[in-house]
């Protein structure tokens, strides 16, 4: 019994060390004796010390302040508080999940810090308000999806959208989609799949928590999917909405040099137009959330070509102005 309890002692040790301690709370030699002698594990200052040197040996970063009672505590974790932070918020904001699988998820990562450390990080992050529209099927889609694009075969679901009186109703009478899913990505917090329709040769974007009945077919993937260059894409996207990747040139007024650079990143092709203003040249995907993202900066961001999409703009200028006009 006592060769059971010492493989186990390490691991209670260990576990205590990670939930108790960190820089700012350490615990003595003979602190950890009495814990161990709580859990009904043979322990004496010796065998902590030599419990301490194997986990030491294993790679665990305990760090030891030399005293009379030496004192321990955890050092370097897997994640630090301001990575677990930005995790934290990452999750709290994506409204794909339900609130008790939020929680869930982050008391697991919490669990990578000590008790005070998790504590900070509860006080820190915000909590969003319950939308109450996240996905109990969200993990068995997901993983629908990811086994998909693991084996390269082609993925079968419904859709669904809320009617005028807000109920949940399937999309296309409930006849099934099916495409070939290319990624998962989190945007406007929320999590999305894009995925190749063969029959409409492009790509469409889909809300994870909105997939219901996913499978995945026993059928290869259309091979066109991967001639799509995801990366200028996804650099396209506006609103998460597809439409036709199509390279623009904006003009801007200068105040907008940051918005341009946050929108499109530090390398966009950029270069002066009047003293008050600069053009940029992107690619990007031709969708209502794209025009109303120009519309949105009150005549600061103006498209330029090509003429097609000048018109495209101005047509939806003008039906916008029309519906006005009739209320």
């Amino acid at each position: 019994m006592s060769v059971i309890r010492n493989k186990q002692r390490l691991l209670h040790l260990y576990r205590y060390l990670m939930e108790n301690t960190d820089e700012d709370h350490q615990i003595t030699t003979n602190d950890l004796v009495q814990f161990l002698k709580q859990e009904d594990a043979n322990a004496s200052r010796k065998t902590v010390k030599d419990d301490i040197e194997v986990l030491v040996k294993e790679g665990i970063d305990i760090i030891t302040t030399k005293s009379y009672y030496n004192s321990y505590f955890i050092g370097e974790r897997t994640f630090e508080i301001p990575e677990i932070t930005f995790l934290v918020d990452g999750i709290e904001s994506n409204a794909s999940l339900t609130e008790e699988k939020k929680q869930k998820i982050i008391e697991k990562l919490l669990r990578m810090l000590s008790k005070y450390q998790a504590s900070k990080v509860r006080v820190s992050t915000a909590i969003r308000p319950n939308r109450g529209t996240g996905s109990e099927q969200l993990y068995y889609t997901v993983d629908r999806i990811t086994e998909a694009i693991s084996e390269g075969k082609k993925i079968e679901f419904q859709y669904m959208e809320y009617n005028i009186s807000k109920e949940k109703v399937l999309c296309n009478d409930g006849d099934s989609v099916c495409l070939t899913p290319m990624v998962m990505m989190s945007g406007y917090d929320r999590y999305y799949m894009l995925g190749y329709d063969s029959e409409e040769n492009g790509v469409g974007a889909y809300r994870v928590d909105r997939m219901l009945r996913t499978r995945m077919r026993n059928e290869l993937g259309d091979p066109r999917a991967k001639e799509i260059d995801l990366d200028t894409l996804i650099d396209g996207l506006f609103g998460m909405q597809t439409g036709e990747a199509t390279e623009v040139v904006l003009e801007c007024a200068n105040d907008m040099m940051g918005t341009i650079i946050d929108r499109f990143g530090i390398d966009a092709d950029t270069w002066k137009s009047t003293p008050d203003s600069f053009y940029v040249k992107k690619v990007v995907c031709l969708s209502p959330a794209f025009y109303a993202w120009v519309f949105g900066h009150a005549g600061k961001i103006r498209i330029v070509s090509p003429v097609g999409v000048v018109n495209e703009y101005m047509n939806m200028l003008r039906n916008n102005l029309r519906n006005e006009k009739r209320k």
